[in-house]
């Protein structure tokens, strides 16, 4: 009885402690799903969603303080620059004896910003890029011509040029492989003409040299390393063959990835109006050798049956 009433309290006390903390391990607790100790067995690992690839890039250029090439957006490989006329007076309308105010026909006084966007897909709001037909959804030709990128400009005030922007395009070395045969062309869509269609062939490809540091630079490369001479071993001497890689794989025979090609065209002279609602859409093509019609078997005389010539008369006497 004595034991009992000495170890009574001591055993309250204990329990008490026990219910504070939780449990008798420091009142550490382990939640559901949560780690089950060092080997990390029940961590769930989050993996992130994969990032899509943009198919379209913008930047802004500047219209009337400078005719130097300036940059195009790069996306998906390509790139290149794009040269702006000055702007000239916006054409007169027709007389309207009922206007109080004449119309305006100076050219803009300062530069105004020109919205550029470089796209591998059709924009949303321009045609369907087939320039034989307006319908919209008109069936594929093998003959048509293939659009590679669109350039698209919007500017932020109404502007005349009285010529196309001069275009060059940095096209990937894999593209420009698999379209080695094919004409490159540059088409147009204004929205100010009637046809709702892309023009084809609005500018002459430009095969001089580009300026200097427009054309994409290629990083040096340093001096190759003399090849070791192979040393004799019991078995001979083994060298290791070279297999190129493949045509379109942006690779040289040094393994480093090749510039892109550049496609320049010049500038032509016409009336464009850009207007600060409505984009005006360029269109790199290429375009694919038509075959030749085989020429129709010709119809001709029989050849004369095969024989001894008939003998020729006698002069008379």
């Amino acid at each position: 009885m004595t034991f009992a009433r000495v170890y009574w309290p001591l055993i309250l006390f204990v329990a008490g402690l026990a219910a504070c903390s939780g449990n008798l391990g420091g009142g550490q607790s382990t939640l559901p799903g949560g780690p089950m100790g060092s080997n990390n067995s029940n961590v769930q690992q989050i993996t992130p969603p994969a990032t899509p690839t943009p198919v379209s890039a913008s930047n802004v250029a500047s219209l009337g303080d400078t005719v130097a090439p300036q940059a195009l957006p790069t996306v998906m490989g390509y790139g290149g620059s794009i040269a702006f006329p000055k702007p000239i007076p916006a054409p007169s309308p027709s007389p309207n004896s009922k206007a109080t105010v004449a119309p305006s026909d100076d050219a803009p006084a300062g530069p105004i910003s020109v919205g550029v966007t470089a796209a591998v897909v059709e924009p949303s709001d321009a045609p369907h890029f087939n320039p034989a037909s307006a319908k919209k959804h008109a069936k594929h030709d093998p003959a048509a011509p293939t659009p590679l990128l669109f350039i698209s400009l919007l500017a932020t005030a109404d502007v005349t040029l009285g010529q196309y922007p001069s275009i060059a395009v940095n096209v990937p070395r894999d593209i420009y492989a698999k379209h080695r045969g094919d004409t490159f062309g540059l088409a147009l869509y204004d929205p100010e003409q009637k046809g709702k269609v892309y023009q084809l062939a609005v500018a002459l490809r430009d095969l001089s040299s580009p300026p200097p540091g427009s054309q994409p630079t290629v990083p040096p490369t340093a001096a190759p390393s003399p090849t070791p001479t192979p040393t004799a071993t019991p078995f001979g001497n083994f060298q290791t063959s070279f297999t190129p890689p493949p045509v379109g794989s942006g690779l040289g025979s040094s393994g480093t990835t090749l510039p892109p090609e550049r496609v320049a065209f010049q500038t032509t002279a016409a009336i464009l109006s850009l207007k600060a609602d409505r984009p005006v859409v360029f269109a790199l093509y290429a375009l694919a050798p038509q075959p030749s019609p085989s020429p129709s078997p010709s119809v001709g005389p029989s050849p004369a049956a095969s024989g001894s010539p008939s003998p020729s008369p006698s002069p008379s006497p």
